[in-house]
């Protein structure tokens, strides 16, 4: 498995603000350690391994619009809400997690595109346009109304270079390649593929200890055989209401172990395999599983 080092070098291009003078007071540190974050949670999930040439990554101006949406894939019956972020439009609304959308300013949300239709929707709006939802929440037709906020976002230029690229002196070391790594990392950060039957786990323990706080997503481990205590966060839209009492109630059926060898410079991807035909009250309807593994250097 290849690696890309994430001692990236970015450029932002941003004459295109509207208002160049809100851009001159803007805080430059905050910016660089906010797309740092964003490189890191892109290292941790996989998805910048394996590059071996620059990564060039343009776009224009552009006006978006913050709904604060997580919505899972097309459905028959409409787009089902995973969750609000905070301090968007979709929570000030009030729209909730379980909720189902089946059509927002007139637009049919049901059945295959229905996600795109939102996504062609929310291209369309201005600063202060309202929205108009109908949803299906526990059963029952309900509507929801209000204002979408949307911000105007400054045209961006960002190079991403391999690590044996940088320059020397630069004040990077460079990744030196996993042989030389001294652990291992567990990884629960991604979008797991549920076409896959694959949710996201909680590492709760290592060897019987707690890896690391809990706010944590990856988490690292020497190399060798270890033991994981994990538990399921199944999407509770995937069971009843009496499963999911089920579920809440914990016990064996709920934390479950997995047994993992773990290689030097190597991080790995844990996940809950749901098995739809399974039963909630025996535990058989989840296992955990190593969905992915990827060469990330690790010291």
């Amino acid at each position: 498995m290849s690696r890309f080092l994430v001692s990236a070098v970015a450029v932002f291009l941003l004459s295109s603000l509207s208002c160049v003078g809100a851009y001159a007071a803007a805080d430059s540190t905050r910016v660089s350690e906010e797309f740092r974050q964003a490189l890191l949670r892109l290292a941790q999930s996989g998805d910048l391994a394996g590059a071996r040439d620059p990564m060039l990554v343009e776009r224009p101006a552009e006006r978006v619009a913050n709904l604060g949406l997580l919505l899972d894939r097309d459905h028959d019956d409409g787009l089902r809400v995973l969750g609000t972020l905070p301090g968007g439009s979709a929570e000030r609304i009030g729209l909730r997690a379980g909720d189902r959308l089946v059509a927002v300013n007139g637009i049919d949300l049901k059945g295959g595109g229905g996600t795109e239709r939102m996504r062609s929707l929310l291209d369309t709006l201005d600063s202060a346009d309202a929205l108009s939802m109908e949803l299906v929440r526990e059963g029952r037709e309900q509507r929801l109304a209000g204002m979408v906020d949307t911000f105007e976002l400054p045209a961006m230029r960002i190079e991403l270079l391999p690590g044996d690229t940088l320059a020397a002196g630069s004040g990077s070391t460079g990744a030196t390649g996993d042989a030389e790594s001294t652990c291992g990392r567990i990884s629960v950060f991604g979008n797991t593929p549920r076409s896959q039957n694959l949710f996201s786990a909680v590492l709760l323990q290592v060897d019987g200890k707690q890896p690391g706080p809990s706010s944590q997503d990856t988490f690292r481990v020497t190399p060798g055989r270890h033991t994981l205590t994990v538990a399921e966060a199944i999407d509770p839209t995937y069971f009843s209401d009496i499963e999911n009492r089920q579920r809440g109630r914990g016990g064996d059926t709920h934390y479950k172990t997995l047994e993992v060898t773990i290689e030097p410079g190597v991080t790995y991807h844990l996940a809950a395999r749901h098995h739809p035909e399974g039963r909630v009250a025996d535990g058989s309807y989840w296992e955990p599983a190593i969905w992915k593994d990827v060469a990330v250097r690790c010291r």
